[in-house]
Parts: structure tokens; C-alpha cells; sequence
């Protein structure tokens, strides 16, 4: 039987690396609706800022050159060198915490992948949950590789909405383009991966969210990477209860099962009767934290 409990927020955070020092000593559940679950660092930076570390370099065009100030035969750089992501992935496993990267680039995150591989004789992964932020070029080889080592990836899949247009046309061109965000891929081995919005850079709507995630339109309604589509549900789940298990409390929420805390929405419409591009405009009504309806 779950405890009774005032409706309030659940607030599950990171820590910055450079905030590590906020972090209380050892890892220790606060309770099930505020907790400090880990802590994140930056292994590259951003796709429009030439921070982004990739295998090849961005495109030469007006936009990275004239409006961003991109350098040609610019790749992006690693943030920290490899014995420092080594020392640090080790030191904050080995107390507890779970570990998020931002990875955007196919170089980073393969040397991010590299960096678990090589630690996982020394290191227990089988219930670290350790996470892929951001994961935009997630190269579909190494795939396989963070499922064996337990890695959870999730997606800022509004790449695709806001500047799909542009990493087509000016910064990635359209073959790697063909390819970003691979959130099916990783769904059909298995792979829990979630969506996310990446705020306070971008708003928090869930359902825009997952219309983009289904249709993979630009905002001028052009189509990439058909291949990587995920269904309704699928979208859902990424969203409810994958991102439940990432944060481990798969068991307490997530799902609307006996035993777990009633949480949940009431929206104006039913996803499931509406057309693809409707769902975005969903809009809740109602909000239920503990079954006690909150207010914000």
C-alpha cells in the first residue's frame, strides 16, 4: 500500500557536474515525490553552435558560415578528454548515482560508448540505468552496443521540428540528416528510450512531442527519416512509463496499474480517434498527482 500524501509536483533532477558539490554524500532516497537521482555532464555541445562533435564536419553554407560562424572543415570537439570521462563515469557509479552525458554527435557518442565498454569489467551495470542525452546522430552501430551495456538513450526529438529543415539543407545535408534520432531503431531491440524537450530551451508539451515523434515533419511539413516513425502508443510509452523505468520507478508510477500512486491526466480529446497532425494541440484539463487533483 502506498503512503497518503498532500498533492505536489514530483521533481526528480540532476545535478550539473560542475554543481557536484550540491550533491548530498551518499545517494539515499528522499521520497517518492522529490529526489536528487543523479548527476549529468556535457561530452560535446550543440548542433548550431559547430559544438557538436561529429566523424565529419558540418556543412559549408551560408548558415554555418555567415549566421552561426562555424569555421570550415569544422567536426566539433569532445568537452572532456577520455581519462577524465573514465575517472568521472567510475567515481559517481561507484557512489550510487546515476549518469547522464549529453551526447549530440556520432563521435561522442561512440567514444562515450567506448568509455562504459572499457569500464564494464570494473563496473556493475546491471541496475545503473545510466543515460544518452539528446543522442541527435546516434550511429545505428552502436545500438547494440548500449543495450548490452544497459545505456538508456533519450531523444530531443523537436530537432526534427524546429531546425529539421536546417540540418538538411545547411548544417548535416540530407544523407546524415536521413538518419538523426533514431528512436525506432532503438525501440525495435528493446531499448527504453524516451522524449524529451529539452526545457527551459524549448516548451514542455508532451503531445507535440509525440505528433512529431509519429509523423517526423519539419514545421514546413517536410518528412525525414520515414524509417525512424514510432507509432502512437510507442510515442506514449516513451513518454509514461519508459521514462518511469529510466528514472527507476517503473513500479510506483508510469502505468495506471493496483499498487502504483494514481497519477494521471485528463486531456480534451482521445489521441486515438484524432489525425496525426491534431494531437499536438491536445490540451489537459485535469491533473491528478496521488489521486488528488492539483492545480498549477
Amino acid at each position: 500500500q502506498l503512503p497518503e500524501r498532500s498533492p505536489t509536483p514530483r521533481h526528480f533532477i540532476y545535478v550539473r557536474h560542475d554543481m557536484a558539490h550540491i550533491l548530498p554524500k551518499t545517494k539515499g532516497k528522499i521520497n517518492d515525490f522529490y529526489d536528487i537521482i543523479g548527476i549529468k555532464h556535457w561530452y560535446d555541445g550543440s548542433p548550431y553552435t559547430g559544438s557538436m562533435y561529429m566523424n565529419n564536419p558540418y556543412l559549408i553554407s551560408n548558415l554555418t558560415t555567415k549566421k552561426l560562424h562555424i569555421p570550415p572543415n569544422t567536426k566539433g570537439k569532445a568537452l572532456i578528454n577520455k581519462e577524465k570521462l573514465k575517472q568521472f563515469i567510475k567515481s559517481y557509479h561507484n557512489k550510487g548515482w546515476q549518469i547522464a552525458i549529453h551526447t549530440q554527435g556520432n563521435a561522442a557518442i561512440t567514444e562515450t560508448v567506448n568509455v562504459f565498454d572499457e569500464l564494464k569489467s570494473e563496473l556493475d551495470y546491471s541496475n545503473s540505468r545510466h543515460r544518452l542525452e539528446h543522442c541527435l546522430m546516434l550511429p545505428n552501430s552502436e545500438i547494440l552496443r548500449i543495450k548490452e551495456l544497459q545505456l538508456l538513450p533519450s531523444f530531443h526529438i523537436n530537432h526534427l521540428l524546429y531546425y529539421g529543415e536546417a540540418l538538411n539543407n545547411d548544417i548535416l545535408g540530407k544523407k546524415r540528416t536521413s538518419k538523426i534520432l533514431a528512436i525506432k531503431s532503438t525501440l525495435n531491440e528493446n531499448i527504453k528510450s524516451t522524449l524529451h524537450a529539452d526545457q527551459p530551451m524549448f516548451e514542455s508539451n508532451p503531445f507535440r512531442l509525440i505528433q512529431t515523434a509519429i509523423e517526423r515533419k519539419t514545421k514546413e511539413g517536410n518528412i525525414i527519416g520515414i524509417n525512424e516513425r514510432i507509432n502512437l502508443l510507442e510515442a506514449i510509452k516513451a513518454l509514461t512509463i519508459n521514462a518511469a523505468y529510466q528514472i527507476h520507478e517503473e513500479n510506483k508510477i508510469g502505468s495506471l496499474e493496483k499498487g502504483k500512486y494514481a497519477d494521471f491526466i485528463i486531456v480534451n480529446k482521445n489521441p486515438f480517434t484524432l489525425k496525426t497532425n491534431e494531437i499536438g494541440e491536445i490540451k489537459c484539463i485535469k491533473t491528478f498527482i496521488n489521486g488528488n487533483q492539483v492545480n498549477y
